[in-house]
């Protein structure tokens, strides 16, 4: 099956996601939600940039720009890749063999997007304080997409590793994605209540 899902109109997007099959599914629209918070943040700091009042700010926001740029290549790019990993997961699984190594590139997509989510809270954050004034409410709306991304990530990976048998990477994945958790559940949190008192309501 090809799937072209970039190459068509967002409204043909939502039809095949609400249609009784199973791809795209709930890990193609977590690289949605995380393309979202990326290219939501990216605005933010193209109206940050050049701006004689930020210019103190100027070389560390393009720093971020290059990085968040890297990082919304790489999950728009999961949109599709998710699908095409649970095809390889749903083929070997009705062909009897074993979909361990496709399971585990679904944990190890997922994964990513948790790291990428715990970059773009940390830009956030440091965007509340030299971000676009005027902008403040959508750099807290990227901060709400990007820690909603890293949840919905997790639910991901959880109920991979649930099919997986190899048990240390299991038990080192659940590690990695516990102590992530806790630091970027924490930082959203602090972005969330600095952008609600920079608006000042």
């Amino acid at each position: 099956m090809d799937f072209n899902f970039l190459d068509n109109s967002l409204k043909n997007y939502f039809e095949i996601l609400s249609a009784k099959t199973p791809i795209p599914g709930g890990g193609s629209v977590t690289a949605l939600c995380a393309s979202l918070s990326s290219c939501l943040l990216n605005m933010v700091l193209n109206y940050t940039i050049g701006k004689k009042k930020y210019s103190k700010f100027e070389e560390e926001l393009t720093k971020i720009k290059e990085k968040n740029e890297a990082i919304l290549k790489e999950c728009v790019n999961f949109i599709e890749e998710d699908s095409r990993i649970y095809e390889n997961i749903d083929k070997a699984i009705k062909e009897k063999l074993n979909p361990e190594d496709y399971l585990k590139k679904s944990v190890n997509l997922h994964f990513k997007i948790c790291q990428f989510m715990s970059q773009i809270i940390d830009f956030c954050d440091i965007l509340t304080e030299k971000g676009n004034i005027n902008l403040i409410s959508d750099t807290g709306i990227s901060n709400i997409l990007a820690i909603s991304s890293f949840n919905s990530a997790k639910m991901n990976i959880l109920i991979n590793l649930k099919y997986i048998n190899d048990e240390n990477f299991k038990k080192e994945i659940k590690d990695k994605i516990e102590e992530m958790e806790r630091l970027v559940k924490e930082k959203s949190e602090i972005v969330n209540r600095k952008v609600i008192e920079k608006m000042g309501v």
